[in-house]
């Protein structure tokens, strides 16, 4: 197999493992300077550079076909494992409320984040094409940035507002509602800054040069 196919399949399986745990991964609140964060997070960000780089190396149908396949796999991973929850336990199995509080998911919460990761995806794809005719193909740090930080509002929008506005018994005021979902998208930028550097290696490592003349820039 050449680079480029090896390339593309790593990066394909990170990608669908990301997806395919998140949620799993989300049972678990961090903090960040007093503010609560779900671990998916920690995670999740992943997704959106390898959709970039799968955009700049291999072209928008690729990411959008790696888009669709990483919710395929969030969507079977949650069957899968709401299977075994349901499965009646053995009278010696004695994890089975471990294994409730772990895998067990809130219907909304889900609907939530699984229509945020297509709303936020598909535009991060669209968009990462389009400032790349925009700019050439150049400026590779610029394209990542503008794709993710707008990509990562949409999704901290959309799943805020329908999980904890829309879509729930007891919504959360306007105020308290904004602070959190701009909370989130201020550390989600600052991550998409920080992945850039990662971006650029993979995109020279896949195509053996780098592809950008001012990548000098963001080093």
């Amino acid at each position: 197999m050449k680079r480029k196919e090896i390339g593309f399949c790593l990066l394909l399986a990170v990608f669908v493992c990301c997806m395919a745990t998140v949620n799993i991964l989300s049972a678990k609140l961090w903090a960040l300077g007093g503010i609560a964060i779900n671990a998916g997070i920690v995670f999740y960000w992943v997704t959106f550079p390898i959709t970039d780089v799968i955009g700049e190396v291999y072209g928008r149908k690729q990411a959008t076909f790696v888009v669709w396949l990483g919710f395929g796999a969030a969507l079977l991973m949650l069957i899968l494992t709401q299977t075994v929850v349901a499965l009646p336990p053995h009278e010696s199995y004695g994890q089975q409320f471990a294994l409730e509080k772990t895998l067990s998911v809130v219907p909304v919460m889900v609907f939530a984040s699984l229509t945020a990761y297509i709303c936020a995806q598909t535009h991060d794809v669209a968009a990462f094409a389009f400032w790349r005719r925009i700019t050439e193909g150049r400026h590779l740090w610029l394209r990542n940035t503008l794709s993710t930080a707008s990509s990562q509002l949409i999704d901290s929008v959309v799943f805020n507002v329908l999980a904890f506005y829309l879509l729930t018994s007891s919504p959360l005021q306007f105020s308290e509602l904004f602070s959190m979902t701009i909370a989130l998208w201020l550390l989600k930028i600052g991550i998409a800054i920080l992945d850039t550097p990662i971006v650029y290696g993979l995109v020279w490592l896949l195509n053996g040069k780098r592809r950008d003349e001012d990548a000098s820039e963001a080093a």
